[in-house]
Order: C-alpha cells, then structure tokens, then sequence
C-alpha cells in the first residue's frame, strides 16, 4: 500500500528549462548595459563561472548557487564583484520565481492525494533556500510535509543518503512510498536502489495525462 509520494522538483512539477534561458537572458541584459559589453562576452564569462564553481566544489549543492556563478563571471571580466553580483542574482530568481507554474494535472494530482490522505514530500538536488522559494512561488507549500535537498542530504541524487533521510522523515517502508522523477539516473534508478517504486515523469509530454494515470496507479496500489 502506497502510504506517501515523494516528488522531484525541477523538471517534474514544473517546466526549468524555459524560466532558466529566460532569467539568464534577462541577466545578459543587465549585464551589458552596465559593462557596455557584448553579449558574446558576458556567456563567454558566465560559462566560465558556472564551470569553475562546478570544478572547485564538486558534487555539492554550493554547486548551483547562482551567486557563486555570478561572482566569478564578474571576475572573468575583470569587475569588482561586489558592486552587481547581488543584483545579478536577484534579477535571475527575481524573474524565475514570478513567472513559475505548475505542470498541468499536478493540482489534481495532490488534490487527489490529500483527499486519500497520503503524504507528500519533495526531495531535491541544490540549496533549500532556492528551493523553498520555489515551492511558496508554486503555491504548494501546504501540500508538501516534508522536504530533502541536497545541501541538508550533504550529497546529491542518486546517492543513498538522499532516499534514506526521505524515508527517515516519513517514518515508512521503501515499499510504502512512491517516488516520481524526470531524470532515469538521478531520480529513478536512485530510488529504485533504496527499494522505492519509482516512476519517471517526461516534462515534453503532456502532464495532465501522465499525472492522471500516476494517480490511479497510486490509488489502485492503495486497494489492493
């Protein structure tokens, strides 16, 4: 019996990839009217420190922050940092959070399971400041009990810890939780590996069908 739901983030119950060239693009923009340069330049800078920031952290959730991007890339330039990375940060989160939504059928999803009363959580690669914001951006808040990010996990999906501190906090069985993802490696084979059901979610397809049917299947396992 299915007693909780344990979703990814990004990519599974909304669309990243589309807030991500926008926010980026905005940030550009910013940019190169305050540095007078091309936008050529500004990607050439920013690619540089997203890159370094992955290079000298590794396989931790510092590893995403953006703040730490948009300080290297000032770097790159040769700017003082100071002056704009914080403004740099807040335009890119600014124009993110305001413009985030739901995939389609997850409102009905979550309804449906709130009204069976099986518990729903996330569990989340990057720092659990972003990814609280995301959740309040989503209107979701009340619907999610728990939450695990890599940062309090201290490692990144697949890796064990992350599944393990999820069934912690619920307080269940591998075999009472299901776990809904869009990345085979970091989501499914990650949960399937702690013994969770785990089913992958594909963000071009439509969602209001694959969540309709995530349900039944959720709640069919509840009957049986």
């Amino acid at each position: 019996m299915i007693k909780a739901v344990i979703f990814d983030l990004d990519d599974t119950l909304y669309g990243y990839e589309a807030l991500d060239r926008e926010a980026r693009g905005r940030v550009c923009e910013l940019v190169c009217a305050k540095l007078g340069i091309a936008a050529a330049d500004y990607e050439e800078a920013y690619a540089y420190g997203r890159r370094e920031t992955k290079r000298q952290l590794g396989d931790v959730a510092a590893s995403h922050n953006r703040l730490l991007y948009c300080q290297k890339t000032l770097e790159y330039l040769g700017v003082n940092p100071v002056p704009l990375s914080l403004r740099m940060y807040e335009t890119y989160w600014g124009t993110f959070l305001e413009k985030m939504r739901l995939f389609e059928g997850v409102r009905e999803f979550m309804d449906r399971m709130r009204e069976q009363g099986i518990v729903m959580m996330i569990c989340t690669d990057l720092t659990a400041h972003i990814q609280h914001r995301k959740i309040e951006a989503l209107g979701i808040a009340k619907d999610i009990r728990y939450l695990v990010t890599s940062e309090e996990a201290g490692k990144e999906k697949p890796a064990p810890e992350m599944f393990a501190l999820c069934l912690k906090k619920l307080g269940m069985q591998p075999e009472e939780v299901c776990y809904i993802g869009d990345s085979q490696v970091k989501d499914v084979e990650g949960a399937a590996a702690a013994g969770i059901r785990a089913v992958r979610f594909y963000p071009d397809m439509p969602g209001a069908e694959q969540y309709g049917k995530l349900a039944e299947m959720i709640l069919a396992a509840g009957r049986s």
